[in-house]
């Protein structure tokens, strides 16, 4: 491996770690100031035709605009006890992957140091932490949808969508790091070969 190779996937792997770290710290301190607050952060997808808008000046006269979907980042009280922890656990699975990518960061970070990227461990747990990622990710959306459901269900009202929307971007990272596994493995291979040669 070149040297800007070599500190081009430092600088990723540590800017993953940063990222992962934010996110986790900042989602935990926002997850407990709702708590504290008795209210949930919920995303929400409007029901075709319902999208609207209203102005927040609270004096009546605000534009109110109608489409067809769409989400809103809606804070929600008066949920029951099992909705807040349904959405707090919905929460804390998304967060979760999170965990999953700053360990396998730090874990290549390790090898990065020690100059060895493609040993035959590498490829294994990235292949693992694609898994895990896939699985939570996957959960989280799952049980995003459930509180949603519920939220819709306990307030009586229709406005908003009980459909199930996917969200590709979690997806799209476990199925990236499964590519990044399929090529560890061939590096790993290559190297032992090349070990083999000398």
């Amino acid at each position: 491996m070149t040297r800007i190779g070599r500190w081009f996937l430092i600088v990723l792997n540590a800017g993953t770690v940063v990222y992962a770290l934010g996110v986790i710290v900042f989602g935990v301190i926002d997850l407990v100031t709702q708590l504290a607050n008795g209210n949930l952060r919920v995303l929400m997808y409007w029901a075709p035709g319902e999208f609207s808008y209203r102005d927040a000046d609270g004096g009546g006269n605000g534009v109110q605009v109608s489409g067809d979907g769409g989400q809103a980042d809606t804070i929600v009280t008066g949920l029951s006890a099992s909705t807040i922890v349904l959405g707090s656990i919905a929460v804390v699975v998304g967060m979760l992957t999170q965990v999953a990518l700053a360990v396998l960061a730090v874990r290549m970070l390790g090898r990065l140091q020690q100059g060895r990227p493609f040993d035959r461990a590498a490829w294994r747990e990235v292949a693992l932490s694609s898994g895990i990622v896939l699985g939570l990710g996957i959960a989280s959306q799952l049980l995003a949808w459930w509180v949603r459901v519920a939220v819709v269900t306990e307030s009586g009202g229709m406005m908003f969508s009980t459909a199930f929307v996917f969200e590709p971007l979690t997806v799209t990272i476990g199925l990236t790091l499964a590519i990044v596994a399929m090529a560890f493995r061939s590096g790993a291979r290559l190297q032992r070969d090349t070990e083999g040669l000398v």
